[in-house]
């Protein structure tokens, strides 16, 4: 009884449109289909451009923090609602915290196959080997994962089509939630959970990071985010363009890496109301995606070629090792400068090299394989940074 009122009591964080709410704020929304009101939610509309037909909102009242009856038909509701932009809270709503995870980077830097493979290699491969649950939370997480990321590229093997402005379409706005559960064992050798708690993660369009202002209006998440991965091509970077330019066809030249930095990190002194002479203490992870396309510029003998041994957790040894060799690598490939941004403005910062799909797509778009290298490690290092999990014990 105490817990719960305490529950109730306590401040959330909306996953969606990033208000804070009291739990005894927030509605229900009846969700049986045979309930003669089904009109559209005027709340729901303006925040984010959903004109659908969904149930009735039902007001909280104190003290009934579990469900409501619907005045229509009487069913009991247990779904609630974002007192601010009415979108579908997480059943986990006062009961697990969100941590949320942004995704970003250029044009182009890979983002989309990077998430794709993430949780697919976290469900598969990392969740068993570090005793750890990656599930879906909802109904449209399981399906724009399924249909956007996962098929294109583990059934269909094509590359996935552009993320589109999120000014232009509000779905991109919208994050895939998931619960991770950590397990344990106990005192008598037998499971148990450690912690559960949700991840919210975000897919930003590359051209959203081009202008400041329209950071703040469609990726105000960056600043709201307990950690950031930075995703960045190293074919972007002007000295490895010209070490391949007329043996490979190079992507499109777009911004430079080092505005997408200044933006982001602008946005988040803006958001979170920080002094100038304070770091940021958002955790940074500044991944180089594609290395498999630059493998000619990087030694066989560096650590990130190697396997990393995440037994029980972080490699830390491992990830302080790769790290500093990138910063080498940017330091060779005239990268010196994003390297001093990153250290100065950030408290606390690693670099990765990794490659989601290993392999060079053909011009028709299909996937020849699939083989990823290191891709679960700055999810990792976000996860260790939060306390969530701890360094391998090797």
């Amino acid at each position: 009884m105490f817990e719960s009122l305490k529950a109730t009591l306590r401040k959330e964080t909306c996953p969606f449109c990033f208000e804070r709410f009291g739990l005894k704020d927030a509605p229900f929304r009846c969700k049986n289909k045979r309930c003669k009101v089904q009109t559209r939610d005027e709340i729901l509309f303006k925040a984010w451009d959903d004109g659908r037909p969904t149930g009735r909102v039902i007001p909280p009242r104190w003290g009934l923090s579990s469900g409501m009856a619907c005045p229509e038909c009487r069913e009991e509701a247990r779904k609630r609602l974002c007192p601010a932009c009415h979108m579908d809270l997480p059943h986990t709503v006062g009961k697990s915290r969100n941590y949320i995870f942004a995704l970003i980077g250029g044009k182009d830097s890979g983002k989309s196959h990077y998430l794709a493979v993430l949780i697919h290699q976290i469900q598969n491969v990392l969740g068993p080997d570090l005793n750890m649950l990656l599930e879906p939370l909802n109904e449209d997480t399981i399906k724009r994962y399924r249909e956007n990321f996962h098929d294109p590229v583990y059934k269909s093997h094509i590359i996935i089509r552009t993320t589109q402005s999120g000014f232009t379409d509000r779905t991109v706005q919208v994050p895939m939630i998931y619960s991770l559960t950590l397990i344990g064992k106990s005192v008598r050798g037998k499971q148990k959970i450690v912690a559960a708690v949700n991840l919210v993660f975000f897919d930003t369009a590359g051209e959203d990071l081009r202008d400041q202002d329209l950071m703040a209006t469609v990726n105000k998440y960056i600043y709201c985010a307990d950690g950031i991965i930075l995703l960045l091509d190293p074919l972007q970077l002007p000295w490895v363009r010209d070490q391949f330019s007329g043996h490979t066809t190079l992507p499109a030249s777009t911004d430079e890496t080092s505005e997408i930095v200044t933006r982001t990190s602008n946005l988040i002194v803006a958001g979170r109301h920080l002094k100038a002479n304070v770091k940021i203490p958002t955790p940074l992870a500044v991944a180089f995606s594609k290395s498999d396309a630059v493998a000619t510029l990087i030694d066989t003998q560096m650590q990130m070629n190697a396997s990393p041994r995440h037994a029980g957790g972080l490699d830390v040894a491992d990830q302080s090792a790769v790290s500093d060799e990138m910063q080498s690598l940017l330091a060779r490939w005239n990268g010196g400068y994003l390297v001093q941004q990153v250290s100065t403005r950030y408290e606390k910062f690693s670099f990765f090299g990794l490659t989601a799909l290993g392999c060079n797509p053909h011009v028709d778009g299909k996937i020849p394989r699939v083989i990823p290298h290191r891709v679960e490690d700055p999810f990792l290092w976000l996860l260790y940074q939060q306390g969530l999990i701890k360094g391998a014990k090797l």
